[in-house]
């Protein structure tokens, strides 16, 4: 059995509207996570022959070299990665696996099939689709491949039988993550993911936990069971990150900091194991407290992304956010105090939000004056209850997410939604909070003092010729 895991290229990767593209910093090195954890499980648990192609990486190999890969090693089995941001490169991507090998079963996966399982799998060239977790569901599917057999009752398995969509019951989630591989990074060069806000480091990807158990109106996690790897587990991939050569590691969790007693736990076996690697993670405001603020401090974090998104309690509790401004302020504080670097994501355009509470949000980002800013127009995406919301309203663009998936385009474009404002004067502010908050005299100079590199300064350029020319 011959197993090719495809990471799709991003050459029409939906674009933000707007001034939202400014946000939008796409990490085309990054390495495909979720492809890696499969990898490393399949090879586990089978003999099966895996190999991964990774059309995002720097030599960015194109359709050419896909087709001459195919044919020469001959997959059974092809498995493809895919958002709603880069649909229609992984539907182009299963077209031309299929018509180079139309025996190959392909099955495609991502949180863009569970938000739309019927519109993917209504394409031709797509087999089957998984849905929630990946790795118990596709070793299953390969090993029934590998003995002739059907798929059916394979739970997280949706498949085509007869040109019928077949849907299998839904696979429960993994409560115990450390009996799972350490992502299989032996296709990576550590110098491939930089922390470009940082100190422009060589970084690991690394996943402490899944699930988010939080039910934010605008975001479109699916998973909302939270489990978290042992302390131990962690600290282990750390090191074996550490021997491979990477410098810093990025905690790519949803929210790193839910079980404060996790987070304590995990910071005294980092200073135990004296694994001395500088991190970054993305933090709730609540419950961060100094006791925790000041542990991972000593344990190596260099910055924290904190969502703050609006200064309105009004707004907050709107969109379930369960935090208020004053606790926004405390966890900033405690971060400059403990020398952290900060991240803040701010938000405007939300239903019913009036042009002063945008502005006061703006504002907001002045006072707590982070190392970086992030400010968007509301986006409502597919699987997210402000996107239902906004379906509904005459005012939005219908259910054009669903079009999309049923009608991959490259053109494609995210849209905002206006109710109280109107998309240009969403625009303006952003561009303008862009400008004056990164644009300021005393940020510049602070800034260039932190400068630990050419590389790390051409970044930054680049990020900031990025603000200047969006519209």
């Amino acid at each position: 059995m011959k197993i090719l895991l495809v990471n799709p290229p991003d050459k029409h990767f939906s674009r933000l509207a707007g001034p939202n593209q400014a946000n939008f910093i796409h990490h085309p090195n990054a390495p495909p996570m979720g492809l890696l954890y499969l990898k490393a499980y399949l090879k586990q648990k089978t003999d099966f022959e895996v190999q991964l192609w990774n059309s995002q990486s720097p030599s960015a190999p194109g359709e050419k070299e896909l087709r001459a890969k195919l044919l020469e090693f001959q997959p059974n089995l092809a498995g493809i990665t895919t958002t709603t941001g880069n649909w229609y490169d992984a539907r182009e991507t299963a077209r031309l696996i299929k018509s180079a090998l139309p025996q190959c079963h392909i099955i495609v996966g991502g949180v863009h099939t569970s938000v739309y399982p019927e519109e993917t799998l209504s394409q031709p060239e797509i087999d089957s689709i998984a849905i929630g977790e990946g790795e118990d569901t596709l070793l299953e599917l390969a090993l029934r491949l590998s003995r002739s057999q059907s798929p059916e009752g394979i739970p997280g398995i949706w498949f085509k039988s007869n040109g019928k969509i077949i849907c299998n019951p839904p696979r429960q989630v993994e409560k115990n993550l450390d009996r799972f591989p350490f992502p299989d990074r032996s296709d990576f060069s550590p110098e491939q993911y930089r922390l470009s806000a940082d100190r422009f480091s060589r970084a690991a990807i690394i996943i402490t936990s899944r699930g988010c158990p939080f039910h934010c109106t605008f975001c479109c996690t699916i998973d909302k069971h939270y489990r978290s790897r042992s302390p131990e587990n962690i600290v282990a991939e750390m090191l074996a990150c550490k021997e491979q050569g990477y410098l810093a590691i990025d905690f790519y969790d949803d929210i790193f900091n839910i079980n404060k007693n996790r987070v304590l736990k995990l910071c005294d076996e980092i200073i135990r194991q004296k694994v001395n690697l500088p991190w970054i993670c993305r933090c709730r405001v609540t419950p961060m407290d100094e006791e925790m603020i000041a542990k991972m401090a000593s344990a190596g974090c260099e910055r924290i992304q904190f969502g703050v998104e609006s200064a309105s309690q009004r707004i907050l509790d709107m969109i379930k956010k369960q935090i208020t401004p004053e606790q926004v302020r405390h966890a900033f504080s405690l971060a400059k105090k403990y020398n952290i670097l900060t991240l803040g994501y701010f938000m405007i355009g939300f239903p019913t939000e009036t042009r002063e509470e945008a502005q006061a949000t703006i504002d907001f980002a002045f006072e707590l004056d982070p190392d970086f800013a992030m400010f968007h127009c509301l986006i409502p995406v597919p699987g997210s209850e402000i996107y239902e919301q906004a379906i509904q309203s005459p005012g939005f663009f219908g259910d054009y997410g669903r079009e999309f998936a049923k009608n991959p385009s490259p053109n494609f474009v995210w849209r905002s939604w206006s109710t109280t404002l109107t998309e240009n004067e969403q625009f303006k502010l952003i561009r303008s909070a862009f400008l004056k908050f990164y644009f300021r005299p005393q940020y510049i100079i602070r800034s260039l003092k932190k400068l630990s590199s050419m590389e790390e300064f051409l970044a930054k350029a680049q990020t900031a010729f990025k603000i200047l020319t969006t519209r």
